[in-house]
Protein backbone atom coordinates (compact mmCIF):
# COMPACT_ATOMS: atom_id res chain seq x y z
CA UNK A 1 0.00 0.00 0.00
CA UNK A 2 3.05 2.66 0.50
CA UNK A 3 4.54 1.63 -2.72
CA UNK A 4 1.11 2.66 -4.34
CA UNK A 5 -0.07 5.31 -2.28
CA UNK A 6 2.60 7.09 0.21
CA UNK A 7 6.05 6.47 -1.58
CA UNK A 8 8.52 7.94 0.10
CA UNK A 9 10.04 10.56 0.44
CA UNK A 10 7.61 12.25 -1.28
CA UNK A 11 4.18 10.41 -1.21
CA UNK A 12 1.90 8.97 -4.23
CA UNK A 13 2.98 6.18 -5.73
CA UNK A 14 6.47 4.78 -6.25
CA UNK A 15 7.88 6.52 -9.85
CA UNK A 16 9.51 3.44 -10.90
CA UNK A 17 6.29 1.12 -11.37
CA UNK A 18 5.38 1.09 -15.04
CA UNK A 19 2.03 3.41 -15.70
CA UNK A 20 0.55 0.18 -17.16
CA UNK A 21 0.81 -1.74 -13.99
CA UNK A 22 0.01 1.10 -11.28
CA UNK A 23 -3.54 1.67 -13.19
CA UNK A 24 -3.88 -2.17 -12.21
CA UNK A 25 -2.64 -2.28 -8.75
CA UNK A 26 -4.71 0.91 -7.58
CA UNK A 27 -7.48 -1.17 -9.22
CA UNK A 28 -6.76 -3.91 -7.21
CA UNK A 29 -5.39 -2.45 -4.27
CA UNK A 30 -8.19 0.76 -3.25
CA UNK A 31 -6.35 3.04 -0.29
CA UNK A 32 -9.12 1.23 1.93
CA UNK A 33 -9.21 -2.38 0.39
CA UNK A 34 -8.80 -5.67 1.70
CA UNK A 35 -5.42 -5.89 2.88
CA UNK A 36 -5.22 -9.55 2.88
CA UNK A 37 -6.65 -9.67 -0.42
CA UNK A 38 -3.23 -11.27 -2.58
CA UNK A 39 -1.96 -10.50 -5.84
CA UNK A 40 0.72 -12.86 -7.79
CA UNK A 41 3.55 -11.03 -7.42
CA UNK A 42 4.47 -12.44 -11.43
CA UNK A 43 2.43 -9.91 -13.80
CA UNK A 44 0.62 -12.39 -16.35
CA UNK A 45 2.37 -15.74 -15.15
CA UNK A 46 1.10 -15.92 -11.73
CA UNK A 47 0.50 -19.75 -11.96
CA UNK A 48 3.92 -20.69 -13.15
CA UNK A 49 7.31 -20.80 -11.90
CA UNK A 50 9.32 -19.44 -15.13
CA UNK A 51 11.64 -16.73 -15.90
CA UNK A 52 8.94 -14.28 -17.04
CA UNK A 53 8.83 -12.39 -13.57
CA UNK A 54 12.46 -11.28 -14.75
CA UNK A 55 11.16 -10.16 -17.67
CA UNK A 56 8.69 -8.30 -16.04
CA UNK A 57 11.51 -6.85 -13.26
CA UNK A 58 13.62 -5.71 -15.97
CA UNK A 59 10.01 -4.12 -17.91
CA UNK A 60 8.96 -1.89 -15.12
CA UNK A 61 5.99 -4.55 -13.89
CA UNK A 62 7.71 -5.68 -10.68
CA UNK A 63 5.01 -6.05 -7.92
CA UNK A 64 7.83 -6.24 -5.13
CA UNK A 65 9.41 -3.01 -4.32
CA UNK A 66 12.40 -5.40 -3.70
CA UNK A 67 12.05 -6.86 -7.03
CA UNK A 68 12.08 -3.65 -8.74
CA UNK A 69 15.42 -2.46 -7.08
CA UNK A 70 17.04 -5.17 -8.51
CA UNK A 71 17.39 -3.16 -11.70
CA UNK A 72 19.04 -0.16 -9.64
CA UNK A 73 22.02 -1.81 -8.80
CA UNK A 74 24.23 -2.67 -11.94
CA UNK A 75 25.69 -5.79 -10.21
CA UNK A 76 21.88 -7.32 -9.76
CA UNK A 77 20.90 -5.59 -13.07
CA UNK A 78 24.13 -7.24 -15.11
CA UNK A 79 22.76 -10.71 -13.04
CA UNK A 80 19.05 -10.60 -14.51
CA UNK A 81 20.20 -9.09 -17.81
CA UNK A 82 22.64 -12.23 -18.19
CA UNK A 83 19.36 -14.64 -19.12
CA UNK A 84 18.04 -13.12 -21.64
CA UNK A 85 21.77 -11.87 -23.81
CA UNK A 86 22.60 -15.79 -24.62
CA UNK A 87 20.42 -17.22 -26.92
CA UNK A 88 22.44 -20.89 -27.20
CA UNK A 89 20.10 -22.90 -24.51
CA UNK A 90 23.08 -24.84 -24.39
CA UNK A 91 25.52 -22.49 -22.39
CA UNK A 92 22.71 -20.28 -21.37
CA UNK A 93 22.25 -19.50 -17.46
CA UNK A 94 19.17 -21.62 -16.14
CA UNK A 95 17.11 -19.04 -14.47
CA UNK A 96 15.14 -22.16 -12.76
CA UNK A 97 18.16 -24.15 -11.68
CA UNK A 98 19.69 -20.80 -10.06
CA UNK A 99 16.53 -20.43 -8.18
CA UNK A 100 16.46 -23.82 -6.36
CA UNK A 101 19.98 -23.41 -5.71
CA UNK A 102 19.80 -19.99 -4.08
CA UNK A 103 16.96 -21.22 -1.91
CA UNK A 104 18.76 -24.54 -0.90
CA UNK A 105 21.67 -21.96 0.19
CA UNK A 106 19.21 -19.41 1.96
CA UNK A 107 17.47 -22.71 3.61
CA UNK A 108 21.07 -23.12 5.55
CA UNK A 109 21.40 -19.80 7.09
CA UNK A 110 21.15 -20.12 10.62
CA UNK A 111 18.07 -19.54 12.00
CA UNK A 112 17.90 -17.81 15.34
CA UNK A 113 15.58 -18.82 17.77
CA UNK A 114 15.12 -18.45 21.92
CA UNK A 115 14.77 -15.20 24.06
CA UNK A 116 17.57 -13.94 23.88
CA UNK A 117 19.12 -15.05 20.35
CA UNK A 118 15.78 -14.14 17.90
CA UNK A 119 12.60 -15.08 17.50
CA UNK A 120 10.26 -16.46 14.89
CA UNK A 121 7.21 -13.40 14.24
CA UNK A 122 3.94 -15.20 13.80
CA UNK A 123 2.80 -12.18 11.70
CA UNK A 124 5.70 -11.13 9.38
CA UNK A 125 5.39 -7.50 9.64
CA UNK A 126 5.06 -6.89 13.30
CA UNK A 127 6.78 -8.33 16.11
CA UNK A 128 5.47 -10.42 19.13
Amino acid sequence: MDRLYNFSPRGGPDPSIDQDLLLELIDACPPNGDINFRLPIDHNSGDTFDIQILENIRNGFAVLQSDAKLMDDPVTKRILDSYFRITNESVKPSFEADFVKSMVKMGRIGVKTGPKRGEIRRVCNTFN
